[in-house]
């Protein structure tokens, strides 16, 4: 990327990368953490025309809730964490999404 000249990584952090629950903790360490090298990629990598963004998705309906009993309603469809990034690629080279945090409409679980 760098002798290229560009490129653009994204990390999948996590609402529980800015919002601390209750039993979370490894977690949330492992997130808070990917959200800080996230920064330090940005700073490190922006003069060489690579892009850093940090994706912060609350609760998406993934595999990992199947257990879940609450409705769908209550979930982002993975396709709109894709479309998202994919948004966030498509701007021009001289921008860049840091950040995208992403929210079900109803609000955390």
């Amino acid at each position: 990327m760098k002798s290229n000249k560009s490129g653009h990584i994204f990390n999948m952090c996590s609402i529980a990368s800015i919002k601390a629950y209750p039993n979370g903790g490894s977690y949330a360490i492992s997130k808070f953490a990917l959200l800080g090298f996230s920064k330090v990629l940005r700073e490190e990598l922006k003069e060489h025309g690579i892009r850093v963004t940090a994706v912060l998705p609350g609760a998406t309906k993934t595999s990992s809730w199947a257990a879940s009993t609450l409705p769908d309603s209550r979930f982002i469809k993975p396709e709109d964490v894709a479309e998202a990034i994919f948004s966030a690629h498509s701007l021009s080279l001289n921008t860049v999404v840091e950040e995208l945090l992403i929210r079900p409409q109803l609000g955390d679980i």
